[in-house]
């Protein structure tokens, strides 16, 4: 005679139930989380390899903003690397003190400052967008256009049910 205990049947991932009190999908679940993944290890991979250069995640955004757009504001370069203005204001200081970025008077907006890179803040840059570059091309090997050009879809068609939702997103 076996003494070993029956279990409860275990329930599959994705089951748990939403907020609507229906099930999750567990192909809606199962993409989230390779999609979480996905973005972590690429965010890994790319602190590391600046950290290399001396460069922080949120430095290069900054430096790959003014190399593409020289003279944005700070307002509007927040706004483009999902910042608030504070967290951009005391970045820039630093980047400013190290020689990368410089302010000009706004010709359009007397309250408001350009920024641009320094020739060292264009170097740097370039040397980050290699970087990037590189990730990039290691994350999309062996996918063809057509995936890739899928997944932008769904990602930018996710993004805007997000950002349609109450809440921060």
């Amino acid at each position: 005679m076996s003494t070993a205990r029956k279990s409860a049947p275990r329930k599959p991932l994705g089951s748990t139930p939403g907020a609507t009190g229906t099930p999750a999908a567990p192909a809606a679940l199962g993409t989230w989380l390779a999609v979480v993944n996905a973005y972590h290890l690429c965010e890994r991979l790319m602190s590391h390899r600046l950290a290399a250069l001396g460069v922080k995640t949120a430095e290069h955004e900054i430096l790959a903003n003014l190399l593409r757009d020289p003279g944005l504001t700070q307002r509007t370069l927040a706004e483009r690397c999902f910042t608030a203005k504070s967290h951009a204001s005391a970045l820039l200081d630093a980047m400013e003190e190290r020689g990368w970025v410089r302010r000009e008077p706004n010709p359009v907006d007397a309250r408001s400052k350009q920024l641009f890179l320094t020739r060292a803040g264009e170097r740097l840059a370039a040397r980050t967008a290699a970087v990037q570059a590189e990730v990039i091309a290691g994350m999309c090997a062996g996918e063809t256009h057509e995936a890739l050009v899928e997944v932008r879809a769904a990602m930018l068609r996710v993004g805007e049910r997000l950002q349609a939702m109450p809440g921060d997103a």
